[in-house]
């Protein structure tokens, strides 16, 4: 009898180490991923889904393959598409606070970035058009179809921060060189408000 609840507890504990296994991604392996959408930043919208999710850890990622924070529109509940409830930290005027919110819930990390991919070339247009330059792609989120993608008022200095800590990961050791390389690109092209420009500069370091 202790033999076979030795086997059961092991059983258990192995399924919960594959369930585990299965929703959690590292930050090379999702952007692997994402650089098969090609009108997407795929190192942008890995920081953007590690800050959004923990690292792929958050209850949205675990239970419904959520990697940004995608709400549920009226559309999508209309058309009987799964969804998860959970209270949400939103930001007005500065100040923090939760609500009620549905999220969007998706089968596979694979669904995720497809539906991902679709939102922001109809959404975020700005950040299509900049899918090669990850400060660029950053500042579109800022002028969506609808508005801004978080209300959180730090959202950019939360993504410029991440972009600087995973870039050695994900570029090895000429990460500034191509951080420092996007942000002239992102100036010529005018890609940038001033206070995002600061944000690149004071984090960044040594852009000018």
């Amino acid at each position: 009898m202790k033999k076979f609840t030795s086997i059961i507890l092991l059983s258990i504990l192995m399924l919960f180490i594959s369930i585990q296994s299965s929703s959690a991604y590292s930050t090379k392996e999702f952007y692997r991923l994402a650089k098969k959408h090609k009108h997407i930043n795929p190192f942008a919208v890995t920081v953007q889904s590690a800050c959004e999710t923990a690292y792929w850890t958050s209850y949205l990622w675990e239970n419904g393959y959520n990697g940004a924070g995608i709400k549920a529109s009226s559309e999508w509940l209309s058309a009987g598409k799964p969804y998860i409830s959970k209270d949400s930290k939103e930001s007005k005027n500065g100040v923090y606070y939760t609500q009620a919110s549905k999220f969007r819930k998706y089968n596979s990390p694979q669904e995720f970035l497809c539906d991902y991919e679709n939102k922001i070339r109809k959404d975020y247009p700005r950040s299509a058009r900049n899918h090669d330059n990850v400060w660029g792609y950053f500042a579109g989120l800022y002028s969506g179809r609808i508005g801004k993608w978080a209300t959180d008022h730090n959202y950019y200095k939360i993504l410029a921060v991440k972009a600087i800590k995973l870039a050695p990961e994900i570029y090895g050791s000429h990460w500034k060189a191509k951080l420092t390389k996007d942000f002239k690109v992102a100036v010529r092209r005018k890609s940038l408000e001033d206070w995002q420009r600061d944000i690149i500069r004071t984090e960044l370091g040594g852009t000018d």
